[in-house]
């Protein structure tokens, strides 16, 4: 569980940024960033997420389960954008 604010919104190039401040990932880690922006493309759109961290211990690992989270999240929100609505 995480709580995060809004840090940024760049409307001109479909970019957004998410700060947390409060929860469990704060517990490994002094900074967490997750920046994501969007690339229209003639058919469909591409999308870079990026995330941002500063480990609070060398021995914590990178947060490789949240990326694939991420993926996840991406592939289904893509699913729900481009279902035939027939």
């Amino acid at each position: 569980m995480a709580k995060e604010v809004i840090e940024g919104i760049d409307k001109k190039n479909k970019k957004m940024s998410f700060k947390v401040i409060e929860g469990d990932v704060l517990g490994h880690y002094k900074s967490f960033k997750f920046i994501m922006q969007v690339t229209p493309k003639e058919k469909g759109s591409v999308v870079q997420c990026v995330v941002e961290y500063e480990k609070q211990k060398d021995h914590i690992p990178d947060p490789h389960t949240l990326l694939q989270s991420t993926v996840e999240l991406c592939k289904k929100i893509n699913a729900y954008l481009t279902q035939d609505n027939n």
